[in-house]
């Protein structure tokens, strides 16, 4: 029941802004601000048939592989900074002047490199989206209770199950987190490379109706880019939950204590 109303809170909002959207904007005559249901019509006709195939779903394969990769290699190198604080001490000057880095700014090197479309909008978005991962895997191996650790080495544990069963398991939450950020970031930058780096995708759609003056269809890509942050989000927030169900009761019965 508490789910229930939960759910019921969280899509109030929404639900009434779109609505005042739609009422203010339904006798709109302005060029650049159309009429909500003009909009809509608009990301209808564009995303359930015309552009569907040559730029939605491009995208959506580039954010999926590129992101994977992503959480791989975040989660597998921050954990391996984490155990060891000789060589997260060692790299830290170059974790630190990547993570500072904008994937952006990489675009042009990228395309020299890798040419245009998804070979090139790949390894750009990875390391846009890998940082937040890696860096929280590393402070959540890191701040594992010690007490936790040794108790598993004395019950006989090797070190790959006091990794694998104790320490990355206690380190969820905080790898969840950074997931969490890295989601966003990896969007917005799978965006910026479709703008400047690719012949397809929706940053390339925006782009291109941009320059042909064509309003709705560029409000149109920007509602699609909007709500796949918004099914992501959802869908990793269902993940999270079912994945991190344990910590919810061990925090309620510590708490409870």
């Amino acid at each position: 029941m508490r789910a229930g109303r939960t759910i019921m809170l969280d899509l109030i909002v929404p639900v009434l802004l779109i609505a005042l959207w739609w009422f203010v904007s339904a006798r709109s005559s302005s060029i650049y601000f159309p009429s909500l249901e003009r909009i809509l019509i608009t990301f209808a006709d564009t995303w359930l048939f015309t552009h569907f195939m040559s730029d939605l779903v491009p995208s959506v394969i580039t954010l999926l592989v590129g992101f994977s990769i992503a959480l791989i290699a975040g989660v597998s190198f921050g954990t391996l900074l984490g155990l060891s604080e000789r060589t997260r001490r060692n790299l830290s000057p170059l974790t630190e002047f990547f993570r500072a880095m904008p994937a952006s700014a990489l675009v042009p090197i990228g395309l020299i490199l890798f040419g245009r479309g998804m070979s090139m909008e790949i390894p750009i978005l990875v390391f846009g989206s890998v940082w937040p991962i890696l860096l929280s895997t590393s402070d959540g191996i890191r701040g594992v209770d010690p007490i936790t650790i040794e108790t598993g080495r004395a019950y006989g544990l090797s070190r790959k199950q006091q990794i694998f069963q104790i320490i990355v398991p206690a380190a969820m939450p905080q790898i969840a987190s950074g997931v969490r950020i890295a989601i966003a970031a990896a969007i917005a930058t799978m965006v910026f490379a479709n703008m400047f780096g690719s012949t397809n995708g929706l940053g390339y759609y925006v782009i291109i109706a941009q320059q042909r003056f064509d309003i709705p269809g560029t409000w149109a890509g920007l509602l699609m880019i909007g709500l796949i942050g918004c099914c992501a989000s959802l869908l990793y927030a269902l993940v999270e939950y079912r994945a991190l169900s344990w910590h919810r009761g061990w925090r309620g019965s510590t708490e409870a204590a």
